[in-house]
C-alpha cells in the first residue's frame, strides 16, 4: 500500500482511495473520546483526533489477508497539543492468542509524517514494569511484541498515517490505559523550542523510560527495510504468521 499512490491525504485528514482499493469508512476518535486517558482537564467536544480504517487492501488480494487471518489497517493522527500534550491515540493493550500466556503482538509502519510508538508492559496490579518510547519515520517499522500495551504520539507539525498489521479478529483492550488515565509518561511541550516526557502521576512505581530509535528495533522479519508490510506481507505470508 502505496501513499501518494494508492490513497492520498486530504486536509482534514481523511484519506482518499484509489477506485482499486477495498475498504471501510474510518472509525473517528474524537477529544470526548480521549478524555479518560489526557494529561489535562479540558472542554470535551467532538473535534476528531484520529481516524481508522480497518481491513484496507488491494482489490484481489483480500482473499491472502483472510487466508492467514490478517488484517491491515490505516489510521491517521492529526497533528497539534490538547493543553500542552501532543495528540496521540486513546492506547490499548492486546488480548491472549488460544492457549497462551502471551498476547497478540502487532507490526506498525510509518507512511507519513513522525510517530513516538510509548510501548509499555505492565505487571499484575497494572503498574508499569517497563515503558519504552520508540522514534519513527516515515518508511521505519515498530514491532510491538507480546505482553506490551501501547500509545502512538504525533509529535509533528503534519498528520501522521501508520499501518499496522494484526490479528484479524484482534480487539483491543483499553481499560489498563483508562484506569491510569493513560501511559507512565506523557510527551508535552514544555515551549517553544523544547518538547519533553512528564511522568504519570497515578502510578505509584516509577520506571525510567528507555529511549529508542525505530531502526534499532529487533526485526521478527528479515529483509524488509525497503519495502512496505503490505507488500512485504503478499510477497512472503508465511513470514508473518507469528502474529497470529
Amino acid at each position: 500500500m502505496i501513499f501518494q499512490q494508492d490513497f492520498t491525504l486530504e486536509p482534514e485528514g481523511l484519506l482518499a482511495f484509489s477506485p482499486n482499493i477495498i475498504h471501510p469508512e474510518p472509525d473517528i476518535r474524537r477529544l470526548r473520546d480521549a478524555a479518560p486517558v489526557l494529561k489535562n482537564q479540558l472542554p470535551l467536544d467532538d473535534r476528531p483526533l484520529y481516524y481508522m480504517y480497518r481491513e484496507v487492501t488491494r482489490q484481489g488480494d483480500e482473499k491472502v489477508f483472510r487466508e492467514y487471518n490478517l488484517r491491515y489497517d490505516i489510521t491517521v493522527l492529526v497533528p497539534g497539543l490538547l493543553g500542552d500534550e501532543f495528540i496521540k491515540t486513546v492506547g490499548h493493550f492486546h488480548p491472549l492468542k488460544p492457549h497462551s500466556s502471551e498476547t497478540y503482538p502487532e507490526y506498525y509502519e510509518v507512511l507519513y509524517g513522525e510517530a513516538i510508538y510509548l510501548l509499555q508492559k505492565n505487571d499484575r496490579a497494572s503498574e508499569a514494569e517497563e515503558v519504552i518510547a520508540v522514534r519513527a519515520k516515515k518508511g521505519d517499522k515498530v514491532y510491538i511484541p507480546p505482553n506490551y500495551g501501547h500509545v502512538t504520539i504525533n509529535p509533528g507539525e503534519t498528520h501522521l498515517v501508520m499501518a499496522n498489521l494484526v490479528e484479524r479478529n484482534f480487539k483491543s483492550i483499553y481499560e489498563p490505559f483508562a484506569e491510569k488515565r493513560g501511559a507512565a509518561y506523557y510527551y508535552i511541550q514544555v515551549n517553544d523550542k523544547k518538547n519533553d516526557f512528564v511522568k504519570n502521576p497515578a502510578y505509584s512505581h516509577q520506571v525510567a523510560l528507555k529511549m529508542v530509535g525505530a531502526p534499532s528495533l529487533p526485526a521478527p522479519v528479515e529483509g524488509i527495510e525497503n519495502q512496505g508490510l503490505y507488500e512485504a506481507f503478499l510477497k512472503n505470508p508465511e513470514g508473518f504468521k507469528f502474529l497470529v
